[in-house]
């Protein structure tokens, strides 16, 4: 197998499990409260934002393959303490580990993969690697997670999880048997590095694109998370049953609105691509206050679906927009420094989030942060069709290549 195939199957293996966002199913009949989770989910981020930059300089200044290798060991770890979740310190050490090890994973897989397609002269076809790859991914994971969603539902959350475990090691092994060419290492001391990227992130050619894409991230994780209960209680009502008899239900929608639909998102040609990313910021938010004021299920699974390919099209475009515009020699570090900015606004979004919910409601809550949100999402727009942000927002990656 050569090397982009083998990149591409492990593409195709870091975005597959068989739950999906159906762990937070799994958390609640464990006795979590929406809050709990919340906390939960904020702990991740927060974990992400405090180790983002030490394994960022490693990919830098040691190995990203080395980097790569050592977060999906770890991030097979956290799947075994999943295994055995009993209580809520379980569950933080769950979150924190899982976080650690993508921690390793972010940045440097990115930087990896394009540095080896630069070493074999192949840089310019980052594009369509990663179009490719999404192709392989896609129908792999919707088989995964509806036979994980319907193993859940009648035979208990254990299997799919194992099979999860299965997978992880699966990719332990490709990683090993993956080379990874010479590429330029900073010479730079650790603080210094760090610090120097961190003043390249701060430049607005990059500034602005990673406030989008906290903005956009925001929104489109509003409507997803607690997604699942939140659709599966509109299910159960319709059904007359509960919401762990709706799992395989839900299993069938989670690859519907989730997973299906990013290959439609991906694969836009590249007029409708750039409509996609530059409407996101405005029409995220409203499909979740669409999905608040009519609460029919075959609605909200179609506001999800537009949903997903709107944010597909976006992180895809801003993914390889951002690759352009980044050094080699600090590509880790400033995938991995975005990741961490990114993560502590996040951090605090969830966890305010998570007891907004508890507190006002899921309904009402949806309601009241997609409004707040889709302000955000204007002000953005309105400074690209001013001009003051059009420069820093463009593709400029697209009118090279066209």
């Amino acid at each position: 197998m050569d090397l982009i195939k083998k990149f591409k199957l492990l593409i195709a293996l870091i975005n597959t499990g068989f739950l999906g966002n159906l762990l937070v199913i799994y958390f609640l009949s464990k006795g979590f409260s929406y809050a709990q989770i919340g906390l939960e989910t904020s702990v991740g981020v927060l974990g992400a934002f405090l180790f983002e930059v030490p394994t960022g300089v490693v990919g830098d200044k040691i190995s990203r393959k080395l980097s790569v290798l050592i977060g999906f060991t770890i991030h097979a770890l956290g799947t075994v303490v999943l295994l055995f979740l009993r209580n809520f310190p379980m569950l933080l050490l769950y979150v924190l580990i899982s976080s650690l090890g993508a921690a390793f994973v972010s940045g440097s897989f990115e930087a990896w993969l394009f540095d080896d397609l630069k070493h074999i002269g192949r840089e310019k076809e980052y594009r369509k690697v990663m179009r490719d790859a999404k192709s392989i991914t896609i129908p792999l994971l919707a088989t995964a997670l509806v036979t994980g969603a319907f193993l859940a539902q009648f035979y208990g959350f254990t299997l799919p999880l194992v099979l999860s475990l299965i997978v992880e090691l699966s990719a332990v092994v490709l990683i090993i048997s993956i080379p990874e060419y010479e590429f330029k290492k900073t010479e730079k001391a650790y603080l210094g590095h760090a610090l120097s990227s961190l003043g390249e992130l701060f430049q607005p050619r990059l500034f602005w694109l990673i406030l989008l894409s906290i903005v956009v991230s925001m929104q489109a994780n509003q409507f997803r998370k607690f997604f699942e209960p939140y659709l599966g209680e509109v299910l159960a009502r319709s059904l007359r049953t509960t919401l762990m008899g709706t799992l395989g239900l839900l299993g069938v929608v989670e690859v519907t609105v989730r997973t299906v639909p990013r290959l439609i998102g991906v694969r836009l040609r590249d007029p409708w691509s750039r409509r996609a990313y530059s409407l996101a910021p405005l029409l995220l938010p409203i499909l979740t206050v669409l999905s608040v004021v009519y609460t029919n299920p075959l609605w909200i699974v179609i506001l999800g679906i537009t949903l997903t390919i709107l944010t597909a099209a976006f992180g895809f475009n801003l993914n390889v927009e951002f690759q352009h515009r980044i050094p080699s020699e600090k590509r880790a570090t400033l995938l991995s420094l975005d990741k961490m900015l990114a993560g502590l606004v996040m951090a605090v979004f969830y966890a305010v989030y998570g007891f907004a919910v508890d507190k006002l409601g899921l309904p009402e809550a949806r309601l009241t942060f997609a409004v707040v949100l889709l302000v955000l999402g204007a002000g953005f727009k309105a400074g690209e069709v001013m001009g003051f942000l059009g420069e820093h927002l463009r593709l400029s990656h697209l009118e090279e290549g066209s």
